[in-house]
């Protein structure tokens, strides 16, 4: 699970499940206590039911915590890259799109210059399980590979310290 991405809270076969549980569970219950005493398979049928209601409305439940801790955990890690920004000199956001390899000292990526953009393959050195896609990297360009008015290097070189801060993409 690529914790760049928000979780999704809803998904299909949940809310299908959801609603046909509901459907069988508000005919049911009301049926079971209208025929009080009600035959045992019926009550078994009802239980079943609102036992299914119950343990739906927990994944429900999870899944909203879940989404609420992430957005949480997001609006952090912006305030960290906001403060990263305010306290470097010269920086710019790259955001991966995709990760081709990790290796121990670093990651093959495809980056894009937030501020051009321009797509291009990238380096990014340490920490190689550090970048999933939908990173946005705060880097400090390195003056040695990007010249104006000359052509971008084929792969750009990101060092380790020139990576500031790290959060998920907007």
């Amino acid at each position: 699970m690529n914790p760049m991405i928000r979780p999704s809270v809803t998904t299909a076969p949940l809310i299908i499940w959801s609603v046909l549980v509901g459907l069988c569970t508000l005919y049911l219950v009301p049926a079971t206590l209208a025929n009080w005493p009600a035959p045992p398979w019926l009550t078994t049928i009802a239980t079943t039911f609102v036992a299914l209601l119950a343990v739906l409305a927990l994944r429900w439940v999870f899944k909203v915590r879940h989404a609420r801790a992430w957005d949480v955990n997001a609006r952090s890690l912006w305030q960290q890259f906001e403060t990263a920004r305010m306290a470097s000199g010269t920086t710019t956001e790259v955001t991966v799109l995709s990760v081709q390899e990790v290796q121990p000292t670093g990651a093959w990526v495809t980056i894009n210059w937030d501020q051009f953009g321009y797509e291009q393959p990238a380096w990014i050195e340490g920490k190689g399980g550090t970048y999933w896609p939908g990173s946005v990297i705060l880097i400090s360009p390195d003056p040695a590979q990007v010249h104006v008015g000359q052509p971008w290097p084929p792969t750009y070189w990101i060092a380790e310290a020139d990576c500031h801060a790290v959060a998920p993409c907007r």
